[in-house]
């Protein structure tokens, strides 16, 4: 039994181009117009297998065949059709892709999975247009959505108008919960969106986890002066001493972390923001990811102490504050063997990676047996026009997640 991966290439291919816009962009932002329109396209090819579509409380496109005995809980795939901006062809889409074509290969085959099986195009992945991303997954998981009518997109728009015309309720959302009893296991097939993969010419990632992340919020307070006659002795330059512990954020992450151990200044504003008036503050976010909580505890308290270190001898101080927090997501063990089993009946070449990024599977993994397979990005080349996947490598993905779920049907 195997997938065709032409078949899915074609509609990966046909997806993409629901996005296509005037600009010559390609972008399929949550809740517009082209994303309803992959979605009626994704459902009829679902129908068309004599799949039932329904759209839950929180937008979730869900897709479902029966199996031998329904009763038992389902099997789950899925992953997200919104973009970023001029997004590519693969992110998240593949995902959804790729599960329709397990169901399809099982009706060409005359395969009944004992397992009934459901497809979920989650709502809003990316999370671009309000701001907060993982609406439909924190929705199914019981999470809190974090909505409200009154908050504004980037066109400044409501959220509650444009949840209407999509036809749901952000006061609905909470209803899409899905009892965990009624789950046997999530697994999402996705591009790796990283270059481990690529550089090793890996043709298969088993996914051991998703990443944890610490946000924080820094700001070094030094003494806005005249940039003409202020000698360089007689500064506190707030950006030089913010600039001296932000060149060591690399050398201190690479000492303490290991490979996957990421940490990244992503804005930074200084005040009075002016070419003559030397900066009297500097604010910055600062980001730190791994898959060990503990070791992400101890990447902030040698950067926390760099930072103070450093602000002392340029004479100046400095707040860190944490923002928020997201655990490491391990998978399941037993959906994670599930995989590495069908890769070995495959006999594809793989290896173990933790993911860097978010996934619709970060927030699965709090309450469903969760497992994720990755394929290579060229490059890793992603959230891009210039995405790219090689077709064996997503007929290999596809191939993997076929003898998953067959392996977790048993």
């Amino acid at each position: 039994m195997r997938a065709n991966g032409k078949r899915v290439v074609s509609r990966l291919e046909e997806i993409y181009q629901c996005g296509k816009k005037e600009d010559g962009t390609f972008t399929r932002m949550a809740f517009s117009e082209e994303d309803v329109r992959g979605r009626r396209l994704f459902a009829s090819w679902a129908e068309d297998l004599g799949m039932t579509c329904r759209v839950d409380e929180a937008g979730n496109l869900i897709a479902r065949m029966e199996g031998q005995d329904n009763s038992l809980p389902a099997i789950l795939m899925g992953s997200h059709l919104d973009t970023v901006p001029d997004g590519g062809r693969y992110d998240g889409v593949l995902g959804c892709v790729g599960g329709l074509e397990v169901c399809e290969t099982f009706r060409e085959e005359g395969y009944v999975p004992k397992h009934p099986i459901e497809l979920i195009v989650f709502t809003d992945e990316e999370g671009f247009r309000f701001g907060k991303g993982l609406t439909g997954s924190s929705a199914i998981c019981g999470q809190d959505p974090d909505v409200s009518d009154s908050e504004l997109d980037i066109y400044g728009e409501e959220r509650g108008k444009v949840m209407e015309s999509y036809g749901i309720s952000c006061k609905d959302m909470p209803k899409a919960a899905k009892d965990p009893s009624s789950v046997h296991c999530f697994i999402e097939l996705h591009i790796e969106q990283g270059a481990r993969l690529y550089k090793t010419k890996t043709s298969v990632g088993v996914v051991s986890s998703i990443a944890g992340v610490n946000r924080y919020d820094v700001t070094v307070t030094g003494e806005a002066n005249h940039a003409g006659s202020t000698a360089m002795a007689d500064r506190k330059d707030a950006l030089v001493a913010a600039a001296g512990f932000i060149n060591r954020i690399p050398e201190i992450t690479k000492e303490y972390g290991n490979e996957f151990t990421v940490a990244t200044v992503g804005t930074i504003k200084v005040t009075p923001h002016s070419v003559n008036v030397i900066p009297g503050t500097c604010s910055f976010s600062l980001e730190i990811r791994d898959q060990d909580a503990q070791l992400m505890k101890l990447i902030e308290e040698k950067l926390r102490e760099s930072l103070f270190d450093t602000c002392g001898k340029y004479g100046v101080t400095c707040t860190f504050v944490p923002t928020s927090f997201h655990e490491p997501a391990p998978m399941s063990e037993w959906v994670k063997g599930s995989v590495e089993q069908a890769v070995k009946e495959l006999g594809i070449d793989y290896s173990v990676i933790p993911s860097g990024a978010f996934h619709d599977s970060l927030i699965m993994t709090s309450v469903f047996p969760t497992g994720m397979i990755f394929v290579p990005s060229e490059k890793g080349i992603s959230h891009s026009r210039y995405e790219y996947t090689e077709d064996g490598d997503i007929e290999n993905g596809c191939n993997v997640l076929l003898r998953t779920v067959l392996n977790v049907d048993k």
